[in-house]
């Protein structure tokens, strides 16, 4: 029963190992020229009297999410964006998505090394002195009064978290 196992976890490793495309690969590079083009494309079509620069009526095109962060991708405050800002807030909204996903990863770990009963969630004894936060404000994150905290009601708290210190910052 072992052995078949095992030989059944190498293949499909094996074969997960090399469905991935490397960065530099000509496969990688073939998607990559491709997802270049489709923005340029996307540029050319929002760039409506075409000098290179996208102003706030010609950034319409690109919906309401675009238009919230205008001033913060124009740089330089001319009030047009052109490529190369396009690109850095490309790059910069790609660090703050892997933050992010790496933030979920830990708390994803933290949760289910806490769970010592494999349940989904995390009582109070199963905290302990492990998360003097979560300990302290337990009655507040627990939404629905289970005793338990579940993974949503984690990020909900978290969410709440956030947005608090973010109109603390702004107010």
């Amino acid at each position: 029963m072992f052995k078949p196992l095992l030989c059944t976890t190498l293949v499909l490793a094996s074969g997960l190992a090399l469905a991935q495309t490397p960065a530099g690969s000509a496969d990688h590079e073939a998607r990559r020229a491709e997802w270049q083009a489709k923005a340029d494309a996307r540029f050319a079509e929002a760039d409506k009297d075409a000098d290179g620069r996208i102003d706030r009526v010609e950034a319409q095109a690109f919906g309401e999410r675009f238009n919230t962060h205008f001033d913060r991708m124009d740089a330089n405050k001319d009030g047009e964006l052109d490529r190369q800002e396009m690109a850095q807030a490309r790059r910069h909204a790609h660090k703050g998505h892997d933050r992010m996903r790496s933030r979920m990863a830990f708390q994803h770990g933290l949760i289910k090394g806490m769970d010592d009963d494999g349940d989904g969630a995390i009582s109070r004894a199963e905290i302990g002195d492990k998360m003097p936060k979560w300990s302290e404000n337990f009655a507040t994150i627990d939404a629905n009064n289970d005793g338990e905290l579940s993974r949503e009601e984690l990020r909900a708290a978290a969410h709440e978290a956030h947005e608090a210190r973010k109109a603390q910052r702004e107010g």
